[in-house]
């Protein structure tokens, strides 16, 4: 009776298994501009970031300090996308005045899947005529869900002819400036890439992965280690990097050959035995192919004398790619102070062979919103109303024998292109895993108050919030949530699984299950002195009333049957329930139905009073519903608190005008039903949802 979907394909249905989502639109924008350039035959020129200081500061009266605008082939007479280098995937750059070295660490580590690189920056684009150069170029940045398309022209800032920011190291490449001047206009201005910029953010940006940080310094080497074990061998991307005090933003080459302010990527795992034991070993890669490890353990130490010519060839340490080096855990725990996990969904590890070798991750997506009064319920804390945030089902089949590894992230919406005085405030974040029995489909305010979740996330004010864990067989609820409740905003909840599971958003379906017009269809109301109501009521009025008489007839018995005296409103929907040939009248045959009915309703509205009369918390919508015979899909519920509650409060009358049009839209819908043979043109719910919003 509670309308919970049985079937997986049922319960999956609320959620999405496509992983980002195109815009054909833009692309099609770009391909019409560059057309109009060449048919008119004129250099591109963006009118939406044209140069200036406006482009450069977030202030608009900061110095320019002499800059000036140029295109490439002002600049060097054969100027080029990418260089062979480039091309043959050897990326070398300078970040320049600008500084943001997380920014080139976050490209560069994109270096081992080219076909990331490929989609944040399409293919064939270059500065050849006989190609269609017009000054236009593209690049792509994942936002909120999807890749949007940034267009810009190659206009970039300069001093005495130099690029004065990104910039490759072979002047006649110009692919990092134009991406950087687009990655500018996706925050509004070069300035905001520093401002609060970082390899995580970046690292989301372009690969719209699921992006994982932990700072190395102060963590424990078991639980570092741990977090390498499980996510080398899967569709993850892990990036290391050291970084000093906030006050060195230039790369500094360290006596032992590492670089500060750099992406290393993680590539492998290994133990050997040698001489001094079992030693922990990390393969990781510089994609600069320079900057190499020549501590222990390093591609000439003589920590490798004491293998055997077995273990040595297996671990492949002379025929490694440039840039690659092996180092002991206990060094790579010491030396290196952050990690990035970029957590890769199942289209991207197929549309990638580099990433094929490793174990794919399932994964589901699901746009949804917090709403004050309806689904907006805070933490864990806030016992009372925490159970009426969304929740997500994750059930992991008995039958196996594995742990199943987990990554949850919940993503609130954010702006990148704002001012400072509009830019929306973003929330403390988070979510809580409760284990439940199979038995159980929906957490109750009764269960939380009563059951620590088994996981909850310290709540951050950050755009994203993710956590990397293991669940063994079973069934259990994530909860993504605001710290506080009342917090209206979007969020995209991603779940990833690496073993077989099932995971569905938890809701009900559209049922009357307690139908009371059949229940008391032969009963009749009597007086206390002993007489039935409709015959009393037939000596003063005739067969059939209008909605003033039923209300003054309401208003003569309110009492036992209502919470307060009835409305003109509510006379008037009461009598639509019995009014099929919508006369405006109502049989007095019909009127001990109607009380009995009202009656039933209020014993249930005072169920959740709690003192405040006639009145409660909107947040008490749905089992509210439950003990007055319905259900509700939570589209349905939404759509009712937005319809009959203000403030969060729901009036005793509004929640009788609520139940009347559930029961009106049923009606409606089972008459469709029953006229078209079991064939309707709507849904149940696309019938209730007009049916509340007309």
């Amino acid at each position: 009776m509670n309308g919970h979907a049985t079937r997986p394909d049922d319960k999956q249905s609320t959620l999405s298994r496509y992983w980002t989502v195109e815009r054909p639109r833009q692309t099609a924008n770009y391909h019409a501009i560059k057309r109009a350039c060449r048919e008119k035959g004129i250099l591109y020129e963006d009118p939406d970031f044209p140069p200036g200081p406006k482009l450069l500061f977030r202030n608009k009266k900061a110095p320019v300090q002499s800059l000036v605008w140029m295109r490439p082939h002002e600049m060097c007479q054969r100027p080029k996308f990418y260089s062979e280098d480039s091309l043959q995937g050897r990326f070398d750059f300078e970040a320049g005045r600008l500084g943001d070295a997380w920014f080139l660490a976050a490209i560069s580590s994109l270096t081992l899947t080219p076909k990331f690189l490929d989609r944040v920056i399409p293919p064939e684009q270059s500065f050849d005529p006989a190609t269609n150069y017009c000054g236009l170029f593209r690049f792509r940045f994942w936002h909120f869900g999807e890749w949007k398309e940034i267009l810009v022209d190659d206009r970039l800032p300069t001093f005495q002819g130099r690029l004065v920011y990104l910039h490759s190291t072979n002047p006649t490449e110009f692919w990092a400036a134009l991406l950087e001047k687009a990655y500018a206009k996706f925050y509004g201005c070069y300035e905001n890439l520093t401002h609060g910029g970082s390899t995580t953010r970046a690292l989301q940006d372009l690969t719209g992965g699921i992006v994982q940080s932990f700072a190395l310094t102060n963590q424990d080497r078991y639980l570092t280690f741990q977090v390498l074990n499980s996510a080398v061998p899967r569709s993850s991307l892990l990036i290391s990097s050291i970084k000093l005090e906030k006050e060195q933003k230039r790369q500094l080459r360290l006596r032992n050959g590492l670089i500060t302010q750099h992406a290393y990527s993680v590539t492998g795992l290994a133990r050997v035995r040698g001489p001094l034991g079992e030693t922990p070993l990390v393969r990781l890669r510089n994609p600069w192919a320079r900057g190499e490890w020549t501590g222990p353990w390093s591609e000439r130490s003589w920590e490798w004398d004491g293998l055997s010519e077995r273990d040595k060839e297996l671990l492949s340490i002379r025929v490694s790619n440039d840039g690659e080096f092996w180092m002991s855990f206990e060094d790579f725990a010491k030396h290196f102070t952050h990690l990035d996990l970029v957590h890769v969904g199942p289209d991207d590890w197929m549309a990638e062979p580099a990433l094929q070798s490793k174990q794919p991750w399932r994964a589901v997506l699901a746009r949804r919103r917090w709403r004050t009064g309806y689904n907006a319920g805070g933490g864990p804390n806030f016992v009372e109303t925490t159970s009426v945030n969304p929740q997500f089902h994750i059930q992991i089949p008995r039958s196996s024998n594995n742990k199943c590894h987990v990554v949850v992230s919940v993503t609130q919406y954010y702006e990148t292109q704002v001012d400072e005085k509009q830019k929306r405030t973003l929330y403390a974040i988070g979510f809580a895993v409760y284990e439940i029995s199979s038995s159980m489909t929906r957490l109750t305010p009764q269960f939380v108050a009563h059951t620590k979740p088994l996981d909850v996330t310290n709540h951050s004010v950050a755009r994203e919030v993710v956590t990397f864990f293991t669940l063994p067989p079973g069934d259990f609820i994530v909860v993504p949530q605001t710290n506080v409740p009342d917090c209206d905003g979007k969020f995209l909840l991603r779940i990833f699984t690496d073993e077989q599971s099932n995971i569905w958003e938890v809701n009900e379906d559209n049922m009357v299950f307690r139908n009371i017009s059949t229940e008391f269809l032969e009963n009749t109301v009597v007086l206390p002195d002993g007489k039935s109501l409709v015959a009393k009521l037939l000596v003063k009025y005739p067969l059939e009333v209008d909605v003033s008489q039923f209300q003054k007839i309401l208003r003569s018995h309110w009492k036992a049957y209502l919470l307060e005296k009835p409305s003109l409103d509510m006379c008037k929907s009461l009598i639509m329930l019995r009014d099929t040939n919508i006369s405006g009248r109502l049989n007095l045959l019909d009127i001990p139905l109607l009380m009995h009915m009202l009656q039933f309703w209020r014993i249930a509205f005072q169920k959740f009073e709690k003192g405040a009369r006639s009145r409660l918390s909107s947040y008490s919508l749905r089992p509210l519903l439950w003990e007055a015979g319905s259900t509700v899909s939570n589209k349905v519920l939404e759509c009712l608190v937005l319809r009959f509650t203000k403030n969060k409060v729901l009036t005793w009358e509004n929640f009788i005008m609520a139940m009347v049009r559930l029961h009106l839209a049923h009606e409606r819908f089972h008459s469709l039903d029953t006229k078209l043979k079991g064939n309707p043109p709507l849904t149940l719910e696309e019938v209730i949802l007009m049916t509340i919003y007309s």
